[in-house]
């Protein structure tokens, strides 16, 4: 698990802690402090002007497709982004 390697010391890590280019009330934001403070972030449904999503996947051959679909077509609809262009997208996947 990460958790384990980032414990384990056998690798650099860094934590981010302060914000650059996003907004403090960004949910990205609020949900990143959350997790980092121990807590699980809003998997609510989002405010129609959120910039945090969860999509939730049973199994890779799911999250794959509706990742891709995400990336490609839905968030750049969504904030009117060229779909050419690239930008930031995680996912986890836990077992």
């Amino acid at each position: 698990m990460l958790a384990d390697v980032i414990a384990s010391g056998a690798v650099p890590v860094v934590r981010l802690t302060e914000v650059f280019r996003q907004a403090a009330a960004s949910q990205i934001i609020v949900s990143a402090h959350r997790i980092n403070q121990g807590h699980m972030p809003d998997l609510g449904k989002p405010d129609e002007d959120s910039d945090f999503y969860f999509v939730q996947a049973d199994a890779p051959e799911t999250a794959v497709p509706l990742i891709i679909e995400l990336v490609k077509s839905r968030i750049p609809k969504r904030f009117g982004l060229d779909s050419s262009a690239r930008f930031p997208s995680s996912s986890t996947w836990k077992r």
